[in-house]
């Protein structure tokens, strides 16, 4: 769904423009962090194997891409909030945007590499919450990773849900001063009539990715509490619980290429409607042109005369 998402925006060249542009990033760090959760699972070893290389390094690609995720979306509700409450457009900001999101989430996915955390985690691959030793009888014994579920806490889950419900606490209320400013009839700071109706337009296209943080905190929050309740009984999740949290990750990478798809689809609707009236308002100011001048009037009076007669027509 991501990938087909790019495909159309790229084939609409939408791109041209910086709303879809963020979209695009959005959608391209989704598309990342569910290759690298789908090689996650597929390298985790078999039980009394060792981690593979593979499952460290797709462990963390989906811890490095999961923060692209995030990251991005706090840059994307700041840039959101300050467009729509201060009217400040910070499009040249995008080249920051992108650089700050894909520089922090190095630092985050570095340190467990270098304490050697990563390996087989719950059903994945990821920082490991239980270490496995050698029994007498050649078994492997699962006992609690104190320094792992630290990491889990302090590398993921702690400041995510803190960044991803104040980008929800800002999205609400980002849209109740909208919603006052509606109300109160456009009570709007004094700007010239092109530049307000260049920023209500750019508004119209930002506007839909407002959803992105609050399905993120959504779908975050069963995986949360599923690593809330490893951490106090450490025991393996009930089996239930263990298949909600692969079903929220999996919707967590998918939303938005979802979310891009349904916006493009709108928009080319509309744009096939907006022609469709065009077109029968053309027709109708042809048709009384041509009768006007039927009667031998003058070229300016036909022109004068089809403009009083200028009707839009029935939707219908």
């Amino acid at each position: 769904l991501c990938a087909s998402s790019i495909i159309c925006l790229v084939l609409l060249r939408l791109y041209t423009k910086s709303s879809y542009r963020l979209a695009l990033y959005q959608v391209s760090s989704s598309l990342l962090f569910g290759a690298a959760v789908f090689g996650a699972f597929y390298s985790f070893p078999n039980s009394g194997s060792p981690p593979s290389t593979y499952c460290m390094v797709f462990a963390f690609v989906a811890q490095y891409t999961v923060w692209v995720q995030i990251v991005f979306t706090a840059c994307l509700t700041s840039h959101l909030f300050c467009l729509s409450v201060f009217y400040k457009n910070l499009a040249k900001c995008e080249p920051t945007y992108v650089l700050f999101s894909l520089l922090v989430p190095l630092v985050l996915a570095i340190v467990p590499l270098t304490t050697k955390s990563y390996g087989p985690s719950d059903v994945w691959c990821w920082i490991q919450s239980l270490n496995y030793i050698n029994s007498t009888n050649g078994t492997m014994i699962p006992e609690p990773n104190f320094n792992g579920k630290v990491e889990q806490m302090a590398l993921l889950y702690g400041p995510a849900f803190a960044i991803l419900l104040a980008c929800s606490g800002g999205v609400i209320v980002m849209g109740i001063i909208l919603a006052c400013r509606a109300f109160k009839n456009g009570a709007a700071p004094a700007v010239t009539n092109s530049g307000q109706q260049h920023h209500q337009q750019l508004l119209k296209q930002l506007l839909p990715l407002t959803v992105y943080p609050i399905i993120f905190f959504l779908f975050f929050l069963t995986p949360f509490a599923n690593r809330l309740y490893m951490i106090r009984e450490d025991n393996v999740p009930p089996e239930s619980l263990t298949y909600a949290v692969v079903f929220f990750i999996t919707s967590w990478s998918m939303a938005p290429g979802v979310g891009l798809l349904v916006h493009m689809a709108i928009i080319f609707f509309n744009t096939r409607k907006r022609r469709g009236c065009g077109r029968k308002v053309r027709n109708y100011v042809s048709i009384d042109e041509e009768s006007i001048a039927t009667r031998g009037t003058s070229q300016r009076t036909v022109s004068v005369t089809s403009a009083t007669h200028y009707v839009i027509p029935d939707e219908t």
